[in-house]
């Protein structure tokens, strides 16, 4: 035999073996974890401006979709893959699990969801209702059940045949044990159809959210004593993942009257009190109007050509010197959330630790703001005595939602 036959020999002997282990670790493959995407929405209204919550737009599935006339308004139900086979259901003897049974973790449970800046919410989800159907093996007489169930869930529509039992049960918020009998001929062995969930999902104020997705999940053991239990069977998976994907659409718009608007300081009422009778104005103002269009937080900074101190400033061009301008911004229908008070007045500055940031009472839609540019006390003195003189700076006002 020469070495390319030995080869080619060796490696056919080596295929019944590889065969053989790969049977068995498919033998040994734990039971898989499902998983639920559950989706969310914000997106401003201009038809109500006081819309600031997440509108589910996850697809009705399960129970709710099967019976839609025994749910409530708000009441919705995904299915969730599940599977459970060898699931004993005996009507005499005992044991709770080989009843009609649901063991279930109804508590409020905490996610936080991120966007791609690794910016955070805080949003709690439980599960309110559990749907199921059961199929059996036909011999001509539905299982039914007997009495209501025990351990605090309420019974939604029971429906069934001889092929198949089908209810809901609504879940308190607590960890639930509930039972319920079914006739007492009953002896089969039943295969999981359908296993669906009903949940509460709260969200937190859309319009204090960054624009983009966040995403987080929370998971439920299943199977036999875990947080979800449906009885003694062969379950598919061993973990419920609930993946939450809340998007966010903010509508963000400042519009000022020109591209590049100029500011040019003038004394209230004119120049004419300091050029025909020598009075000094107390201070040079003037007001920039803008209109802005927001459902979502941001803040604003300053950035200066020529820094004062903590303030921006404008220039002398002739000797270089440099006063102090005072920057504030009225937002109507907004709240400065460093005091809680609202936009009215409020001082801008280029130390972005300073920075205001401001939440909108709802959607706000092409709302007139102002912001204001003011020079006084010592920055006048020092324009005025060298009359004559031009004095300017670019002060840019940043509005920043990603902080």
């Amino acid at each position: 035999m020469t070495a390319d036959e030995r080869s080619i020999a060796d490696a056919g002997a080596c295929w019944p073996i590889a065969w053989m282990l790969g049977l068995l670790m498919g033998l040994l493959v734990p039971a898989e974890a499902a998983e639920l995407n559950i989706t969310a929405e914000f997106r401003p209204s201009a038809l109500d401006p006081t819309h600031n919550r997440f509108v589910n737009t996850t697809p009705q599935s399960g129970y709710c979709a099967q019976h839609a006339n025994f749910c409530r308004a708000g009441d919705f139900t995904i299915n969730t893959g599940v599977n459970v086979a060898q699931r004993r259901l005996f009507g005499g003897g005992d044991d709770p699990r080989e009843k009609w049974y649901l063991a279930v973790d109804g508590n409020w449970r905490d996610v936080v969801v991120r966007n791609a800046n690794h910016h955070e919410l805080n949003a709690r989800i439980r599960v309110f209702l559990v749907g199921m159907q059961w199929g059996l093996p036909s011999d001509g007489t539905a299982p039914g059940a007997n009495g209501a169930a025990t351990g605090g869930c309420r019974g939604r529509l029971g429906v069934g045949s001889g092929r198949f039992y089908r209810y809901a049960w609504d879940v308190a918020d607590a960890n639930v044990v509930c039972v319920r009998s079914p006739r007492a001929a009953t002896d089969r062995v039943a295969s999981y159809l359908n296993f669906s969930i009903g949940y509460h999902l709260e969200t937190p104020n859309p319009l204090q959210a960054q624009d983009g997705q966040y995403t987080g999940s929370v998971t439920y053991t299943v199977g036999n004593g875990q947080q979800i239990d449906l009885g003694q069977g062969d379950y598919s998976d061993s973990e419920l993942t609930l993946q939450l994907l809340l998007n966010v659409a903010h509508d963000f718009k400042v519009a000022f009257p020109a591209e590049s608007p100029r500011v040019q300081l003038a004394p209230e009422g004119g120049w004419s009190r300091w050029v025909d009778h020598g009075l000094p104005p107390a201070r040079l103002r003037q007001a920039l109007p803008f209109q802005l269009t927001t459902s979502m937080d941001f803040s604003m900074k300053l950035r200066c050509e020529h820094a004062a101190g903590s303030r921006c400033g404008i220039r002398n061009h002739a000797d270089d010197v440099v006063v102090p301008v005072d920057v504030d911004v009225t937002l109507p229908g907004m709240t400065n959330l460093r005091d809680g008070r609202p936009a009215q007045y409020t001082a801008l500055s280029p130390d972005d630790g300073q920075a205001p940031r401001f939440t909108p009472d709802g959607y706000l839609m092409q709302r007139r703001s102002t912001l204001r540019f003011t020079a006084e006390g010592d920055a006048v003195t020092e324009m005025l005595r060298t009359p004559g003189s031009h004095w300017s700076g670019d002060i840019t006002v940043v509005f920043d939602a990603n902080p």
